[in-house]
């Protein structure tokens, strides 16, 4: 009698491991995407100040190095600000598909859980009364 119940819901939570599985497997894509768009970024922001030094390396007047910490903090700045418009943008994409991904899963695992309570609701009440008639009987 006590063996059936715990039966029951081993079959049960096994059948919620699928959803499961699958927002794993569905997040694990989209984290590892957003990783490799931080490294472009990343890259990106080494080569402009590899850049840089190599220019500074070249300067011989005080004029040009005046000069060439002007244009690195102009072009530091744009690229400060084109970097965070890329984050921002790469964020929401990331939080939209997040959560359609936790949308479906959680409404899969749900359904999943309200069939297999239904389902072990009945054979409890179906347990319940074998146990009323042997009592009877």
């Amino acid at each position: 009698m006590y063996n059936e119940g715990f039966d029951q819901w081993s079959k049960m939570s096994k059948n919620l491991n699928t959803p499961l599985n699958d927002l794993n497997k569905a997040t694990t894509a989209l984290y590892k995407r957003l990783s490799e768009k931080n490294m472009e970024l990343i890259e990106a922001n080494f080569a402009r100040f590899s850049s840089q030094l190599k220019r500074l390396s070249s300067v011989r007047k005080p004029e040009e190095f005046f000069n060439l910490q002007k244009e690195c903090l102009t072009e530091n700045i744009s690229a400060s600000v084109e970097s965070t418009q890329k984050i921002v943008q790469i964020t929401m994409e990331a939080m939209e598909e997040l959560s359609k991904i936790w949308g479906s899963s959680a409404a899969k695992v749900s359904e999943k859980a309200v069939e297999k309570a239904q389902k072990f609701a009945h054979r409890a009440e179906k347990t319940v009364e074998r146990a009323a008639e042997k009592e009877e009987k």
